[in-house]
């Protein structure tokens, strides 16, 4: 094999990888450049948005986060890209009808058109100014104690419902169709149970507990908002467990048993 045509051979090559390259750069630009935020559409969205129709405060828009009224609604991150509010994570992505230094219409996830004006209103603003209660957690400890009889012995139950700063997240739909991130507290729960002096249980319980028994999507969502003695038979200890959705009626209620020997079973309420 010649000199001459090894080098025509790697010329040749050359060429190939060069061009396919360049076709790759141009493929990946489109999309590279689709994806850099509008910062001038983000400054005409800076401030306190009311509903059009109904007069009421929507949001407020301060730098690249969106604040909300409830407060339950946590703060959330947000992007204009290719014609469209992109907010939170996952994101949820919002079409962009019209925007003015005044006026954001946009679509909300039904496909519906919603319109909002730019408030003046300080009374408008105030309304962002509550933004540490804590919903939908017991704001106490709270202490239960039963003494229960079986064959002629004496037991003794106690259940303490300890609030906590752990957070539980759950996106909602606010009615404008909106998306939005609620934070509430979940609950620690002791349970202790004594024959006599004796010491037959002990333990923090926590909805991880309940992991096998309650669906994860559910249960991340979830508190675990209350674990109350209910009977006891040769089987031990009952404790009606509620695991359940903030502000929301679904919840699992599940039997919590604790047998004489220590040991706990977990099997759902029908």
């Amino acid at each position: 094999m010649s000199l001459h045509w090894e080098m025509k051979t790697l010329k040749t090559i050359y060429i190939i990888v060069a061009a396919w390259m360049v076709a790759a750069c141009q493929q990946k630009a489109p999309t590279q450049a689709s994806k850099e935020e509008d910062n001038e559409s983000k400054r005409l969205l800076q401030g306190v948005w009311i509903d059009d129709e109904t007069q009421e405060v929507n949001f407020k828009i301060k730098g690249d986060t969106i604040f909300y009224p409830d407060s339950t609604s946590q703060p959330a991150c947000f992007k204009v890209i290719d014609d469209s509010l992109v907010v939170g994570e996952p994101p949820s992505r919002y079409p962009i009808v019209k925007l003015t230094a005044n006026i954001f219409v946009f679509k909300n996830q039904n496909g519906e058109e919603l319109k909002l004006t730019k408030s003046d209103s300080p009374d408008d603003n105030a309304a962002f100014e509550r933004r540490s209660t804590m919903v939908g957690v017991v704001s106490e400890v709270l202490k239960r104690d039963t003494v229960v009889t079986f064959s002629d012995e004496h037991y003794h139950c106690y259940v303490t419902v300890n609030p906590t700063r752990f957070k539980v997240l759950r996106r909602s739909y606010n009615d404008d169709g909106v998306a939005v991130d609620n934070v509430f507290y979940d609950n620690i729960i002791h349970v202790s149970v004594y024959h006599g002096g004796d010491k037959l249980y002990s333990s923090d319980i926590s909805k991880k507990m309940y992991g096998s028994h309650v669906p994860a999507d559910f249960l991340s969502q979830s508190i675990l908002g209350d674990i109350r003695f209910t009977r006891i038979d040769k089987e031990g200890f009952h404790f009606e467990t509620i695991i359940g959705v903030p502000e929301e009626t679904t919840s699992y209620i599940l039997d919590t048993v604790v047998s004489f020997e220590g040991k706990v079973r977990i099997t759902e309420i029908k």
